[in-house]
């Protein structure tokens, strides 16, 4: 950790920023149960949440520079030597009020329906080895856009206007393209893989991609059985063959692939037998053997020679930003902030960012059978991380299991006013009865008691 700050310190312009970026990083990887303001500046040690509002919304420092830069980290810590899928999907922020920008009654998959909420779409970087989100945008919708004063209340800038989902994935996939490793791949769901203008500007980036589409979209130019859900149903079941769709947090996932390859009228003949770097479309189903009438469907694109095997690979590693945004939002605070303004959403964002991909990297570093990538294999060999703790075992992680062994014993938290620092149990080593029956009342001030010891600090206070 301390050797991420100092690659991302010189972002901050002044040393007090650079403190308060620091404790707010090791704020939203602490056992914090909500990390918003309040309980940040509670967990670090401050009277008031004054200092982490500053940083949020009045402090003068780069967040799109702290986006490249974690961008380029989790790039550099999750390479292996199979590439890796970019990933795109938005979730959804339960938030009210008219003030907080984005918020509307819109339709979000991670609540389940239509609520006031925001929306924010993502990038998340996959490999063998880990995901970590890589790139954000919040969506605007049009009851935003077109009511200019409330947009400037918000201090949305001027130049920003409605835009869909998928062109905001496209302003971020040409940020991330140049960065991508060869053999990259491309994966998103059915709202950017069934608009055609998407799936355009991927070929035309020559991105490879698998995306989801309805069962209603139409894959063959001619007339006749032009829907892709009318094709599948024809197929025989011995068409259908049972391929890995990649790791999951309860093992693999094992489907049942239907993938055919769609003519290209103007593929020249031999391409593929004489080797030429000719892409070429497919379309795909899938399904479980439990439940054949269960079908979701795809479109792909991408070197005549890939493998029905890396298909469905890159079509089952869309799901990894979920695993992305869960780690966000259950560990690194991710949705858990109070700002309101434009720029404020972006800074909380792109911290929590930060301190997820901390989190993917070291869980990949601590794989034994993972390869360690060129960068972090210079830093070891001049010894500047040293021995890595197991992910379990790293105190950071410890108070979010209830069974782990806690390093300090639990403090008995006295009444005050919120934003308080709690004050300690102190207990005498050497007194009296007299005075032992008093200690146990009330607590003596330690500056004028020098026998006296401190006893069951709060983690918080200690860490």
């Amino acid at each position: 950790m301390e050797e991420l700050l100092l690659q991302v310190g010189d972002v901050f312009p002044r040393a007090d920023l650079r403190r308060r970026a620091k404790a707010c990083v090791r704020g939203l990887l602490g056992p914090v149960s909500r990390k918003n303001g309040w309980q940040l500046a509670e967990y670090v040690g401050w009277l008031r949440p004054d200092g982490q509002q500053h940083l949020l919304d009045r402090a003068k420092w780069d967040v799109d520079e702290l986006r490249d830069r974690v961008r380029r980290y989790a790039l550099d810590g999750l390479a292996d030597s199979g590439g890796g899928v970019l990933v795109i999907d938005e979730t959804g922020f339960a938030k009210k009020g008219r003030a907080s920008v984005g918020v509307a009654r819109q339709f979000t998959g991670s609540l389940g329906g239509v609520f006031p909420c925001q929306i924010g779409v993502f990038a998340a970087w996959a490999t063998t080895r880990g995901a970590a989100l890589v790139d954000r945008e919040i969506y605007l919708p049009q009851v935003w856009t077109n009511d200019r004063e409330r947009c400037a209340a918000a201090h949305v800038p001027e130049t920003v206007g409605f835009a869909t989902k998928p062109r905001i994935a496209e302003k971020m996939i040409d940020r991330i393209l140049p960065e991508l490793p060869d053999g990259a791949w491309l994966a998103a769901d059915e709202v950017y893989g069934r608009d055609g203008g998407f799936r355009s500007f991927a070929e035309s980036r020559h991105l490879p991609y698998v995306v989801n589409v309805s069962s209603a979209q139409k894959v063959l130019p001619r007339p006749g059985w032009r829907r892709i859900d009318k094709l599948v149903a024809a197929a025989d079941d011995n068409e259908w063959q049972l391929v890995e769709a990649g790791p999951s947090q309860t093992g693999s996932r094992w489907w049942q692939w239907w993938i055919r390859r769609i003519a290209d009228p103007d593929e020249p003949v031999g391409a593929t037998e004489q080797g030429q770097p000719w892409y070429c479309r497919w379309m795909i189903a899938r399904r479980r053997p439990e439940t054949p009438d269960d079908l979701d469907y795809y479109l792909a694109w991408g070197p005549a020679d890939t493998t029905p095997e890396h298909l469905a690979h890159v079509a089952g590693a869309r799901w990894r930003v979920e695993d992305a945004v869960k780690l966000g939002k259950h560990q690194c605070g991710l949705a858990d902030y109070e700002v309101r303004h434009w720029h404020g959403w972006y800074r909380h964002i792109t911290l929590s960012m930060l301190a997820a991909a901390f989190l993917a990297v070291e869980a990949a570093t601590d794989c034994p059978d993972a390869p360690v990538p060129p960068s972090r294999r210079r830093s070891q060999k001049r010894g500047a991380r040293g021995h890595h703790q197991s992910r379990a075992a790293h105190p950071l992680h410890r108070g979010r299991n209830p069974q782990a062994p806690r390093a300090h014993p639990p403090a008995t938290p006295t009444r005050g006013r919120p934003g308080r620092p709690r004050t300690a149990v102190v207990t005498p080593t050497t007194t009296s009865p007299s005075r032992r029956q008093r200690a146990s009342s009330q607590t003596p001030d330690p500056r004028t008691r020098p026998e006296l010891q401190l006893k069951g600090l709060d983690s918080s206070r200690s860490s």
